[in-house]
This record gives C-alpha cells, structure tokens and sequence, in this order.
C-alpha cells in the first residue's frame, strides 16, 4: 500500500457518531458485563435478544480486546452495521460483541464462552500475539473458524485461524519517513505508542525502528503509551514535554494526534512536524486552525475492518469461496492537497474509506 492510496469516501457522521458512541449500532441491548447482542428487533430485551439463535442464521460472537477510544467504537459499529444487514437477509440470526478490557485472561475466557454457546463463528481483535493461540486451536478443533482483525496477526497454526491484517510495517513507514524528511533528515522526534504489550504496537514500533536506521541523526527522546487515546496522550506529554529542550517531529500510532496538538500548545512550544492519524479532531484542525503552511501526511489503520471480519466469517461459513488464512487490509493515507475534503467531518469519525462486501471478495481473497 503506497501513498498513492487517496481516500475517496467521507464516512456517515450521522450513521457512525451514534453508533461509536455506544459501541455498536444501537440495534443490540448491552448487559452488565460490556455484552452486546445484536437483533433485528431493536425493542427486544436482552434475553429476547439472544434468543435470536434459534433461527437458521449463523451465530457469530467478537470479542474485542479494547473498546476505550473512537476507532474501536467505529469498527465495532461498523461490524453491527454488516451484521445488522445480514441479519435482515437472515443470514445472521445473532451477532453479540463482548469487551476484554486489556485483559488476555479475560479474551480467553470469551473466546471459550463463545465456544460453549455454540458460535458458528468467532471474530477476534487481539489482545495479544501469544495469548490466545490455546483458545483459538479449541475453537477450530470444535470446528469454529476465528477470524482475526485489527491487531493481529496472532501465533497459531490452527486450521481455521483466518487473518485480516494490516501491513503495518508499511503503514508506519510511510508515515514515520515523512516526518523525517519533513524535518530535514536530523533532530529529535517523540514516538507517541499505543498499549504496552499489543501485537499491533510491537509491529508499529518495529516499522518506526527500521525506518529510523536510514536517519542516524535523528534522535528519538521519548517513547509515550498513549492506549491510542487522546487523553491519556495529553496528560502523559504534558509530564514530558518539560523535560525537553527540543522537539521537531512526532510519530503517532492513532487516536492521539490532535492532543499532541494541544499539548504543545499548552506548553507553549513550537510546534513540530505531528504526524496524523486520521482522526476528525486532527484533520479539522489541520484543514483550518492549523498555522499557514503547516504541512504533514495522516495515515492509519481503517476500522471498516470490523465489518470485512463479518463478511469474511459468512463466507467462510457458506463453504462457497476459496478463502486464503492471510489476508491484508490497506491502510489510509491523507495528504496536504485532501485535507479541506475532511474539513466538516465529525470529531470522532475517522476519515477512512468503507467498501462493501463484493470488494472484500475481489481484493481479499486472491
């Protein structure tokens, strides 16, 4: 995936703000335990919700590692919305999102419960790379395919361990080469992580860190966990940036690009080279509040993977497509002369393009 990949559809903002909010498209009811399940009866209660089973649709449960920042929100309401339309064909008959909380123990156990509850499928955004390989090989061994989305890949030889990665190395390369060059080739930057421990931030890391062999004058002064959060990374540079003489470029993972923003600006400091993660807050800022001249690149991830996973499952599922156990999702990339396109988008969208499911069999499966 190269630089060349233009986005070219602005999301709903009225279709996904809603459902971000809540974590899935409103369509479900949501239990105690951060459960949700979905059904084509919005009014039913929980239990009614669940028993949707019943019908000759498939049974499909995600199990999302992390749900604390808008592009989780965003792809698990982008899984709801896929599932909401399959469910009206009768394809599906129950789809149910449960939240691990950063808690590989507890992804384990869902993944089991899954399991027991007779799933047909199981889509997983993991928590980690090793942690979950057990559970997975029990959920193929009962003859459940899980399809892996977002932070993977995962370690498992497992016959139906099917996975929908990005090319993160790339992604991150794109970006962290351009903040570099835009800085002259020299000084010192921050790596703004996301969540110690996640697959995805170790492969991130390791696209910065081979990037930065190229640039042995560049120096990076700070490594801050941000959880892909705009908060936590605000508070956390707020802490560092005091201790810090100089800063000319910041590497972003995602979710925490406007607060470096505003971190800097809180602090009185130039600001630096910041590269973007597509969210609205930072596009926004950049197409109209940013200093004349600013100039930088945004990427990221493209939570729509939620729904590929769902459509991958069902496919998977129907034994109709010869569908390979690697597959890669392309990443997003906005540059200067696109960003006035994202002007009017709202503050937690994320300006990615969305396919449809003919597209995840033409480009995915080949």
């Amino acid at each position: 995936m190269k630089r060349n990949m233009v986005l070219a559809v602005l999301l709903s903002a009225a279709m996904v703000i809603g459902a971000a909010g809540c974590g899935n498209s409103g369509s479900g009811g949501t239990d105690s335990d951060g459960t949700s399940s979905g059904s084509t009866d919005s009014g039913a209660s929980d239990s009614e919700e669940k028993d949707t089973g019943s019908g000759a649709g498939y049974k499909i449960g995600l199990t999302n590692s992390f749900n604390g920042n808008s592009y989780r929100q965003q792809m698990e309401a982008y899984a709801q919305e896929a599932a909401d339309e399959l469910m009206e064909s009768g394809e599906i008959a129950e789809f149910t999102i449960v939240e691990a909380n950063n808690d590989a123990s507890k992804q384990v156990q869902q993944i089991e419960n899954f399991i027991l509850e007779g799933m047909d499928a199981i889509i997983i955004d993991p928590i980690s790379a090793t942690a979950l390989t057990g559970a997975i090989q029990e959920a193929s061994d009962a003859g459940i395919p899980c399809i892996i989305i977002n932070d993977g890949p995962v370690e498992s030889d497992a016959e139906l361990c099917y996975q929908i990665n990005f090319d993160t190395i790339d992604q991150m390369a794109t970006l962290t080469e351009y903040v570099c060059e835009a800085i002259g080739g020299k000084g010192k930057i921050i790596e703004l992580r996301g969540t110690a421990g996640a697959e995805f931030d170790n492969i991130a890391h390791s696209g910065v860190m081979q990037t930065l062999e190229n640039y042995p004058d560049i120096e990076v002064v700070a490594e801050v966990y941000t959880d892909w959060t705009g908060s936590k990374a605000q508070s956390e540079l707020a802490s560092v940036l005091p201790t810090l003489d100089q800063v000319d470029g910041i590497v972003t993972q995602g979710g925490d690009s406007y607060a470096a923003v505003q971190a800097f600006e809180s602090a009185g400091m130039d600001l630096p080279v910041i590269g973007g993660d597509n969210r609205g807050y930072f596009l926004k800022w950049w197409a109209t509040e940013a200093p004349e001249g600013y100039d930088t690149l945004s990427v990221s991830s493209n939570p729509w993977d939620g729904a590929t996973g769902v459509y991958v499952a069902c496919d998977i599922l129907s034994g109709e497509y010869d569908i390979p156990n690697d597959m890669v999702h392309p990443f997003a990339v906005v540059e200067k002369d696109q960003v006035q396109d994202y002007k009017d988008m709202g503050d937690e969208e994320i300006g990615t393009p969305t396919f449809d499911r003919e597209w995840v069999r033409e480009n995915l499966y080949q």
